[in-house]
């Protein structure tokens, strides 16, 4: 009876350890599973987040470009003054380019407080004269010596702009 036992515990014992082992591998199984749909629900995530940016990306895209055909439609964007903010023009007439009144005026401009980047043109007997300027065409002449200005007639005065020509006593 006592190997009756022993048999019967051992047969128990192994039919245990056979139940055992086989609830290991379902629970293996179980967490291959979660993990498995953990993965799947991340590659679902990136691939919307993908998908957002993208669609996000092209609607910023577009925006830009309706803003600018409704901006077309109100006249924005185009520039009404082609000079530059701060450019002074200064033209004279029918005048000699060794003239010794536009020598006396051009160094004057160009010593003046503020000038920055003087250009001196000369073609078919007018001169151009362009300066960084900001305080505007009249503030620089009026700072001009008045025995210098007085070789010319001014013609015309704007903002950022001077028409000039040589005075008709002095030639």
């Amino acid at each position: 009876m006592k190997t009756f036992k022993k048999t019967f515990l051992l047969i128990g014992l192994f039919a245990f350890g056979s139940l055992w082992s086989q609830q290991e591998p379902s629970e293996e199984k179980k967490v291959i599973k979660e993990v498995d749909q953990v993965n799947r629900a991340s590659d679902e995530i990136n691939q919307t987040a993908t998908n957002t940016t993208t669609a996000v990306k092209s609607t910023v895209a577009n925006t830009k470009e309706t803003l600018k055909e409704v901006g077309s439609l109100f006249g924005s964007g185009t520039k009404k003054n082609t000079k530059s903010k701060g450019v002074v023009e200064i033209t004279i007439q029918q005048i000699d380019y060794d003239n010794e009144y536009l020598n006396q005026l051009y160094q004057q401009i160009t010593k003046q407080k503020g000038v920055k980047k003087p250009t001196k043109v000369f073609s078919n007997g007018k001169v151009v004269i362009n300066v960084n300027y900001k305080e505007g065409a009249d503030a620089l002449w009026q700072r001009i010596p008045k025995q210098v200005r007085s070789a010319f007639k001014m013609t015309q005065m704007e903002t950022q702009s001077i028409s000039l020509q040589l005075g008709e006593t002095k030639n």
